[in-house]
């Protein structure tokens, strides 16, 4: 099974004041972007902040599916995402990723929700593809 999703930029002008948008899926959702939202507090996202919920969108969904697998009713999961952009030889560079999660209303002990949220940091569909950064993970029962 292949499936195919859809997503879209637009820029206009140049980078220190221009502005742009992203949108989301063919008839989703625009969001602004600019510079000051990628490198300030400014309106709107930016692509790092998309890529952190990505990430913690899929991990929370991926953590999920094996609490399942493992044969334990599911109660819920909440994940945050904490991007980092730095400055490196050669341009900027999104060199890590933090994520905390929190379980509640599970049925397993603490051990065993970090052993399986370890395992969705490493085999999660988003985390594969952001490899090259470093990409930890903070969690606990709540």
């Amino acid at each position: 099974m292949k499936i195919i999703r859809h997503a879209s930029a637009k820029w206009s002008g140049p980078v220190p004041t221009g502005t742009g948008t992203m949108t989301l899926g063919r008839d989703g959702m625009s969001i602004p972007f600019s510079l000051k939202s990628r490198t300030e507090d400014g309106m709107g996202t930016n692509p790092e902040e998309l890529i952190g919920a990505a990430l913690a969108g899929c991990f929370s969904m991926h953590l999920t599916s094996l609490i399942e697998d493992a044969g334990k009713p599911v109660g819920e999961i909440e994940t945050s995402a904490r991007v980092t952009l730095e400055q490196r030889d050669g341009g900027f560079a999104i060199s890590e990723v933090h994520l905390t999660t929190r379980g509640s209303n599970q049925s397993m002990s603490n051990e065993e929700f970090i052993d399986l949220a370890n395992e969705a940091k490493r085999t999660c569909p988003v985390s594969k593809l952001y490899s090259s950064a470093t990409i930890t993970v903070d969690s606990a029962l709540a």
